[in-house]
């Protein structure tokens, strides 16, 4: 079996080309752009001394009580660094430094440049016109030889050029040290995380404020595992919850079944075990949808149904849970809205079934349906003198079952799956105690 290992990738080496790539960029241009200026910036000072130089002999050629045999002599001087050569307004050379040889410089088209000096060295001229004097109207080139500024040049790019490199480097190893810093550092909060329980974010003064998102997402991802735990764990009560009647139900009426012997009592209890395992079969349909609602996995079902015509089966398939006697039921013929058929009758019935079971004994329920500009509102109205305004802040707290704590055929979960229905409809379940009338608003459900 191969290890993944070779298959994965090193932050630190990918961060490391770009760091060397972009910081590489950025001084590379820096680079360029100081050798431009240091180039300007010697050759505008070559510039310069060619230029005094050349002025200074135009000021003497140009004088009177000089000649041309008395000055050029003064400017001759041994070796290849400066020479000197004279042009008549015809092109024709009047006069060359004596350094020239018999290859005296030639007369350029320009002002200044660079040009190839008799002794075959690389050099940079500057042409001047005489004004006055015998040589008046001559072009006067002055070149000094440039291969000295040319090596001050090129140690200047070479000490530019390994700043430079060094400059990457350290900056790259800086980076990458400071990185390292910064993950050693995230590894230490992580490890401080919570793993008893759903962590909280804590405090975030101790830590760099551009590692805020990474510690916030890790608590983040954290309390989204503890919440699918604790789901999960809710869906499991909930399933026992709701399979432990219908169950209990089928088990007694089958035994009485096989007790009779009696075919009309067996069909009977085929009946009933089949009303039984419907209600068992929605229950966990409904307990499932549940889960994955919770989870964001799927919306609710928008199906289009009658909410009169539903309560109405309801009330007439509830047995021994829902009396039909005790309801009174204040529904109009037809009340059509949109909604999770099997969802909300899971709600109807186990606020009838509370109704029933928590209210005070032998007085009705009342069901009524009606209709607002937002919808249609189902309330539930039951006589409760055993409750108080505290039990009914408590109500949706699983295993809470108020004063009925002894009673094991409870588990206290009925209200709290009933408002995780309703919040998963988009619908306000609320409840209200008013002069020991108990009343369940559940809306508003979208009218068709």
């Amino acid at each position: 079996m191969r290890s993944t290992e070779s298959h994965g990738w090193s932050l630190r080496t990918r961060l490391a080309w770009q760091l060397v790539l972009a910081i590489g960029l950025l001084l590379g241009g820096l680079f360029l752009v100081l050798d431009v200026l240091v180039d300007r910036a010697m050759y505008r000072q070559l510039d310069q001394f060619l230029a005094a130089r050349t002025g200074a002999l135009v000021r003497q050629l140009g004088a009177g009580a000089h000649s041309l045999d008395e000055v050029l002599p003064a400017w001759d001087i041994a070796g290849h660094t400066d020479f000197f050569a004279i042009y008549d307004a015809r092109g024709r050379l009047q006069a060359a430094s004596m350094n020239s040889g018999d290859r005296p410089l030639r007369a350029p088209t320009g002002v200044q440049g660079d040009i190839l000096l008799p002794d075959g060295h690389a050099g940079r001229y500057r042409v001047e016109t005489l004004a006055s004097g015998d040589l008046a109207g001559s072009r006067l080139v002055v070149a000094t030889e440039r291969e000295s500024w040319d090596r001050t040049e090129r140690r200047m790019h070479a000490v530019l050029l390994a700043g430079t490199l060094a400059a990457v480097i350290a900056a790259v190893l800086l980076c990458l040290l400071l990185v390292r810093q910064a993950f050693v550092h995230m590894a230490r909060e992580a490890r401080r995380l919570s793993h008893d329980g759903p962590p909280e974010p804590g405090s975030l003064a101790t830590t760099p404020r551009e590692l805020h998102p990474f510690v916030e997402a890790a608590h983040a991802a954290l309390r989204t595992s503890w919440g699918l735990a604790e789901r999960e764990r809710r869906l499991s009560r909930s399933v026992a919850h709701e399979l432990r009647t219908p169950v209990a139900e089928i088990a007694a009426v089958t035994e009485l079944a096989r007790r009779d012997g009696d075919p009309a009592a067996l069909r009977r209890a085929l009946a009933t075990v089949g009303d039984a395992n419907a209600r068992m079969q929605r229950g966990i349909e409904a307990l499932l949808a549940l889960a994955r609602f919770e989870s964001g996995q799927e919306p609710p079902q928008a199906d289009p149904l009658d909410l009169a015509a539903l309560l109405r089966a309801l009330v007439a398939s509830g047995g021994e849970e829902l009396d039909p006697a005790r309801l009174a039921l204040q529904v109009p013929e037809e009340a059509w809205g949109v909604c999770d058929a099997g969802m909300l009758e899971r709600i109807a019935a186990n606020l009838l079934r509370n109704a029933m079971e928590y209210g005070d004994p032998g007085t009705p329920v009342e069901v009524a349906l009606s209709a607002d500009g937002a919808g249609w509102w189902l309330r539930v109205r039951n006589r409760a003198s055993g409750l108080a305004e505290a039990d009914v802040a408590r109500f949706g707290e699983r295993h809470w079952r108020g004063n009925r704590a002894t009673d094991v055929r409870h588990a206290g979960l009925g209200l709290a799956l009933v408002l995780a229905m309703a919040a998963a409809l988009g619908l306000v379940l609320d409840f209200r105690l008013r002069d020991g009338v108990l009343e369940a608003a559940l809306g508003p459900i979208p009218a068709l």
